[in-house]
């Protein structure tokens, strides 16, 4: 599927690519380090959106990327993957029924795991560990503020901060998403739809860290002033994002720091989801 043309999410449709006419010709060439992959499931992101409506900053290629299947043929230099494993990761255009994409980007499923399950974690959990235990250094006992918690990363930034030992603070943009977070265990929940978080938190100690995918109007501005001295702002968002100046400028004793999955190295990505596979598989 390939939106022809950005725009609106009704144009996505079905197309025919040379990828497709090579297999079925019987000539399926793989590039060293890439494989070939038979797509079962597909995770969709608020990257893959803003691709397909034309809003993504830059060019974003074709849409889809977490993603879980089955490996078809492999390039040469590829030896941890073979063909006819399970494996899940990130293929960029895998909104279709076959794509190829880089070897290091893609690791064996875990056991006992669906395709559909497997096709939900890559980009979240890859996000939640990288700016919680490598950006920011949670430490157990530190109280972080996890925005819009009831998405997918922030449902995954609990399930890291519950095994870091830290304590989440969230906030959800409906009465109906704050009560789910609630179900799931997390205490301290409020609106994200306006600051008033803001004064609550302040009065409360503040926060540690802040995990922020936040846009609206002041809601950066109030995070940075409910971190506490020498706290750490990690931000995820797409657009709008403050640039290091304009933190230093409002919280010069704060640590600054953007993440997107998209331009981590490839090593990362693998290492990463290798220790995503062996969480799930711990369960």
């Amino acid at each position: 599927l390939e939106p022809r043309p950005r725009g609106a999410i009704t144009n996505l449709a079905p197309v025919s690519l040379p990828l497709a006419a090579a297999i079925s010709t019987g000539n399926s060439p793989c590039p060293a380090g890439t494989v070939l992959l038979s797509v079962k499931a597909v995770g969709i992101n608020f990257r893959d959106v803003l691709n397909v409506l034309g809003m993504y900053p830059g060019d974003p290629g074709a849409p889809g990327s977490d993603m879980a299947g089955v490996v078809m043929a492999t390039g040469p230099g590829v030896n941890h993957l073979s063909v006819g494993d399970e494996v899940f990761g990130l293929a960029h255009g895998c909104l279709g029924t076959i794509v190829k994409g880089p070897a290091q980007m893609l690791v064996p499923m875990p056991p006992a795991t669906t395709h559909e399950q497997a096709a939900t974690t890559p980009t979240v959990f890859i996000t939640t560990k990288v700016t919680l235990q490598e950006a920011a250094g949670v430490r157990n006992g530190e109280k972080v503020l996890v925005h819009a918690a009831a998405g997918g990363v922030g449902l995954a930034a609990l399930q890291v901060l519950q095994y870091l030992g830290a304590e989440a603070v969230a906030t959800a943009g409906s009465p109906s998403k704050r009560a789910l977070l609630r179900s799931l265990g997390v205490s301290s929940v409020v609106a994200s739809r306006d600051t008033g978080f803001v004064s609550a938190l302040a009065a409360a100690g503040g926060v540690d860290v802040v995990l922020n995918s936040l846009t609206s109007p002041g809601m950066v501005a109030g995070s940075l002033a409910v971190l506490k001295q020498g706290g750490r702002f990690v931000e995820i968002g797409k657009r709008d994002i403050w640039a290091h100046a304009a933190v230093a400028a409002e919280r010069p004793d704060v640590g600054y720091s953007m993440l997107a999955v998209d331009f981590l190295p490839g090593g990362t990505v693998q290492s990463s989801l290798q220790q995503v596979a062996a969480g799930v598989a711990a369960g």
